[in-house]
């Protein structure tokens, strides 16, 4: 095989001496990112509650998710690129800490404003500030811990790694609100405490086992434009991790108000029902994702399968609006974002270094909470007068998804062809 060309099939920076090894990813890792996730996705469920009760409007509800995705989108490439060079699990636990930081913060101000004690003019400046510490904090944890797990097992399959770590997110972001139905009854607050004391415990101890850590990978020698490189040629990807984190955001921050409005429920029931639906997808999610793990698809193939059957949950949501069927709706929903969601993930991977996954993962990230910014100012606030409207748009996102995966297919075959062509 002439020198400098790389023999189809075999994934740039994957030998075959290393392709032959083997290794785990620490378990403390992938519980960081679960509890992590947790703490991420938590006050989808109880936020709706709390702002009826705090007399927040709508718009100022989804505000505090569109600065806290804001701030996520902007930071996350910047800690994609330190965790690149980064030998520990510093990044990652700094990323843990500021967000067990905001939900302590932010589950005071709502304790506190239940009772009284603050102001209500203050209530929501404080919830935008508290919450954004998560966004420019909490948005270090993906791309340092998607290095930090091909650091410690360099040998395993690249779609193995991805979905481990997407799975143990994935387990963590769509049970939030779960862990939200569990821990309300006792205060609105209880679950942003429970999650803080979970964020604190698990960095401490990463930080203690030094999880991941061990030599650098090596740098590449143009460093300065890896991240503008890195987004020429996942730009495709990075339009379909937008799309499918839209969808995502959609089914998240909608799904509290539809039950209670749509199914006349109490809003102690709705946060109930939204938390079940919501934890049944994060089931599906994960479940999807070890399936994929196992079986080893093609990428493309996940993207376009897990967009179609997104589409069809969301369509499936607004003809049957009823708890029993609404709810494995929203699991199915789930499946569909997992099994697309790893297949994004595992094509950027696939085309870029192992030196530069923490700048592609902190790209997708970046994408993908943009998602939560166009849900929040675009989709949700015509959800009083439309209320199907946000279902309808997910549906609408996941098709042109599964058609772009297509075409990333049809151009990943074209240029196989062509490298086979040229030996």
């Amino acid at each position: 095989m002439p020198r400098g060309k790389l023999r189809p099939g075999v994934v740039l920076g994957e030998s075959a001496s290393s392709l032959g090894q083997r290794g785990r990813v620490p378990a403390i890792l992938l519980a960081s990112l679960a509890v992590t996730g947790i703490g991420q996705t938590l006050l989808y469920a109880l936020l709706p509650m709390a702002s009826r009760q705090l007399n927040l409007s709508g718009f100022q509800s989804s505000a505090v998710f569109a600065l806290s995705a804001l701030l996520w989108s902007l930071s996350s490439p910047f800690w994609g690129r330190i965790s690149d060079r980064s030998r520990g699990a510093a990044v990652l636990a700094l990323g843990m800490s500021g967000q067990a930081l905001s939900n302590l913060a932010v589950g005071a101000t709502i304790y506190f404003a239940q009772r009284g004690l603050l102001p209500h003019g203050a209530v929501f400046p404080l919830l935008l500030v508290l919450r954004g510490i998560n966004g420019v904090l909490g948005s270090a944890v993906l791309p340092s811990a998607q290095g930090l797990a091909l650091r410690s097992a360099p040998g395993r399959p690249r779609i193995a790694i991805v979905g481990t770590v997407a799975s143990s997110w994935s387990i963590g972001t769509m049970a939030g609100p779960g862990f939200t139905a569990v821990l309300a009854p006792v205060g609105l607050a209880a679950p942003l405490f429970a999650a803080a004391a979970l964020s604190t415990l698990a960095g401490l101890v990463l930080l203690l086992r030094r999880a991941g850590s061990g030599p650098a990978v090596a740098s590449s020698a143009a460093r300065p434009h890896a991240l503008r490189f890195i987004r020429r040629r996942i730009w495709p990807l990075m339009i379909m991790s937008l799309g499918v984190g839209t969808a995502n955001a959609i089914v998240a921050q909608s799904t509290g108000f539809f039950v209670q409005d749509r199914l006349g429920l109490t809003a102690h029931g709705a946060v109930a029902v939204a938390g079940a639906a919501l934890s049944l997808a994060a089931a599906c999610s994960v479940a999807m994702q070890i399936i994929a793990i196992r079986l080893r698809p093609a990428a493309t193939s996940l993207i376009v399968a897990g967009a179609a059957l997104l589409a069809l949950a969301t369509l499936a949501v607004v003809l049957m609006p009823a708890a029993a069927l609404l709810v494995p709706a929203i699991g199915i929903a789930g499946a569909g974002i997992g099994a697309a969601a790893l297949g994004i993930s595992t094509s950027a991977s696939l085309m870029t270094r192992p030196d530069q996954q923490g700048g592609v993962a902190g790209s997708l990230a970046s994408a993908s909470s943009l998602g939560a910014i166009v849900s929040a100012l675009a989709v949700m606030p015509f959800y009083e007068s439309l209320p199907d409207l946000p279902y309808l748009a997910a549906g609408a996102l996941a098709v042109g998804v599964s058609f772009g995966g297509i075409l990333v297919r049809r151009s990943a075959v074209a240029r196989r062809s062509k490298a086979s062509a040229s030996f």
